[in-house]
């Protein structure tokens, strides 16, 4: 899965109630390493879309 198709899941997951846990980030990168632009990237996104991070 591509940065931008992570991105994409990680929104759908968390618009329901604005929140995505660590574990369903984990799942959703698959043990791929990502570069600390598409972290960036994907944090801007999460951010835009009022999508809160949320600790297990």
């Amino acid at each position: 899965m591509n940065v931008s198709e992570i991105i994409r899941r990680a929104i759908e997951i968390g618009r329901p109630d604005g929140k995505i846990t660590f574990d369903e980030l984990n799942e959703l990168c698959d043990s791929r390493v990502l570069d600390p632009k598409d972290i960036d990237r994907f944090l801007n996104a999460l951010s835009e879309a009022g999508i809160w991070i949320e600790g297990d």
